[in-house]
């Protein structure tokens, strides 16, 4: 059609236009082909988590099911020695202790202690929050841990739950266990 033949600069500007137009146009269908593709594996996706949910409760005895407002999300919770009411305000302790959004934590098991744990000037979601600590710091679950003492120091200018995790660290790392530690002080270093 244009073979052969210069263009003038009307012309030119109608082969543009209409390029553009056609890019645009296909452009705007690839857009809705991606926006409807991710529609389709979304949903997918929820109805496998439906399926796996529904073989997880088969597989847990006892469990816990946390809702994020976004998107359905379960975790299976091992409950030893503790009802779930129990499990629940230990879960919600912990969040507002650390301030940590019950949705952004993953709690794997809340276990009851075989034997009592000593708080020396701790209170018990205080206690809660350094164990889920110790726990996450340390990578080792909490169902592994064993707790005898948690014991609170007031010592320059730091609260009470980071000097209890400060023991407690010292205490895993070194091996030595917390009640045969003698800590004499504890300070914040000012440069």
């Amino acid at each position: 059609m244009l073979a052969g033949k210069a263009l003038g600069l009307t012309d030119a500007l109608m082969v543009s236009g209409v390029g553009i137009v056609v890019v645009m146009a296909e452009l705007a269908l690839l857009a809705v082909l991606v926006f409807l593709l991710s529609r389709l594996v979304s949903a997918m996706v929820n109805k496998k988590a439906v399926e796996e949910i529904s073989n997880d409760e088969a597989d847990c005895s006892e469990y816990i099911v946390t809702a994020n407002s976004s998107a359905a999300q379960t975790s299976c919770v091992q409950l030893y020695g503790v009802d779930e009411q129990t499990a629940a305000t230990i879960m919600a302790t912990v969040s507002h202790q650390t301030g940590v959004a019950l949705e952004h934590l993953d709690f794997k098991s809340i276990k009851l202690l075989d034997t009592p744990l000593e708080l020396i000037g701790v209170d018990e979601p205080t206690a809660a929050m350094v164990m889920a600590v110790v726990s996450h710091q340390t990578g080792i679950p909490l169902n592994k841990l064993d707790f005898k003492q948690i014991k609170s120091l007031e010592w320059g200018g730091i609260d009470e739950p980071t000097v209890a995790i400060i023991m407690a660290l010292v205490s895993h790392q070194t091996g030595i266990p917390l009640e045969r530690l003698d800590f004499k002080s504890i300070k914040l270093i000012e440069e």
